[in-house]
């Protein structure tokens, strides 16, 4: 939701005012601070690909462009460090080299 509302915001400009409604207004109990932030790249549709790339480059720089001149925090504190990935022998193995 949160997301949904900065780009929509950015997106109007001023035209448009735009409100998150939270029952936990701390986000203490939101799943996003709680995930481990693992983004994966490898899927079969480009969409989804492209879906990642634009979700890792907005953590890079896009959400500390988009808050210029705001007092808000922009450091979520992503790090590329890799994935592992593991298939079984046979169809598994075929599969993930596939895609």
């Amino acid at each position: 939701g949160s997301s949904i509302a900065l780009h929509l915001s950015e997106m109007a400009g001023r035209r448009l005012r735009v409100a998150v409604i939270e029952r936990d207004a701390t986000y203490e109990w939101a799943s996003a601070p709680r995930s481990a932030g693992g983004i994966r790249q490898q899927f079969s549709l480009p969409v989804n690909i492209q879906l990642s790339l634009y979700g890792i480059e907005f953590l890079k720089t896009g959400l500390k462009d988009l808050c210029a001149g705001l007092d808000v925090d922009t450091d979520v504190q992503f790090r590329e460090n890799g994935y592992l990935i593991l298939a079984s022998p046979g169809a598994g193995e075929k599969s993930l080299r596939e895609n």
